[in-house]
């Protein structure tokens, strides 16, 4: 197995805006009830066009690189939705199916899956590598395999973003979305960051599993939401004191029917600091 770092996390949905609220919520049981989403990255022209599956990324994106005091130009991108933006795509079923069937250009825009890579490019002035993924309920973790594999081959760091909106009704069927949820990892090799929230060992392996639960207070908002997959991982590394259960930690996710991603993972001791 492989090791690396988790230098820096981003996370929003309506009920926690970034990292110091959702560790909050973790063990407190203090949630908000409708977190903004204003990504100051985005300029304020651009931000009233863009939609709210760029703006979640980009949040989440920009909190990660924070946290880690990087320059987000030198790290490459992985990004992962397995429905993309469903707003969008609803609307455009809509317009086509009747005249005079005219597509808004901006919303045509946005449509494509790999949108969000191109607003965190261009916001950041980065010619960093960028991917973009798609695998239905196994997006996430498929996302989380691909940016390891890059941040240990390629010894730079990775940005992982894995994400879900709200499902329209039309889409409720086979996305039961109810609540928005986009969060990022940014992964490094070990010692590149003085302190990093935690570190990991990762491996694939042949097994049919089922998804590792989420904690209880997200079970009912997100269980349904694809992008919530790796939610576990990271509760692990925002509880705290006498709630954190005892070392090691170990996580499979599913990768298809019959692989997982296992990862095992250690916190460090100065994960505290980042909750102030």
């Amino acid at each position: 197995m492989t090791d690396l770092d988790i230098a820096g996390i981003g996370i929003w949905s309506p009920f926690f805006p970034d990292w110091p609220a959702f560790c909050d919520g973790i063990n407190s049981g203090n949630w908000h009830e409708n977190a903004p989403l204003q990504p100051g990255l985005i300029p304020s022209r651009e931000r009233r066009r863009a939609p709210q599956s760029v703006k979640m990324a980009v949040e989440v994106l920009d909190q990660a690189c924070s946290m880690a005091s990087i320059d987000p130009a030198s790290a490459a991108t992985v990004f992962s939705s397995a429905m993309g933006d469903m707003q969008i795509t609803d609307y455009l079923c809509k317009v086509l199916v009747a005249p005079p069937r005219l597509v808004s250009p901006t919303r045509f825009h946005n449509s494509v899956h790999n949108a969000t890579t191109g607003y965190w490019s261009i916001a950041r002035h980065t010619h960093a590598p960028t991917s973009a993924i798609s695998a239905m309920g196994y997006s996430a973790p498929m996302a989380l395999l691909e940016a390891a594999v890059q941040a240990a081959e390629e010894d730079t760091p990775v940005l992982m973003v894995s994400q879900e909106m709200a499902a329209p009704k039309a889409l409720h069927i086979i996305c039961p979305s109810d609540y928005p949820v986009s969060l990022a990892l940014l992964l490094t090799r070990p010692g590149l960051f003085a302190h990093p929230l935690a570190s990991f060992q990762f491996g694939v392996q042949h097994k049919s599993i089922d998804w590792p639960g989420l904690h209880p207070d997200l079970e009912e908002p997100f269980n349904g939401n694809f992008g919530s997959r790796l939610l576990p991982l990271i509760t692990a590394i925002a509880t705290v004191g006498s709630q954190r259960s005892r070392p090691p930690y170990g996580f499979e996710f599913p990768l298809s029917k019959s692989s997982c991603l296992n990862i095992s993972l250690k916190i460090k001791e100065n994960i505290e600091t980042h909750h102030e």
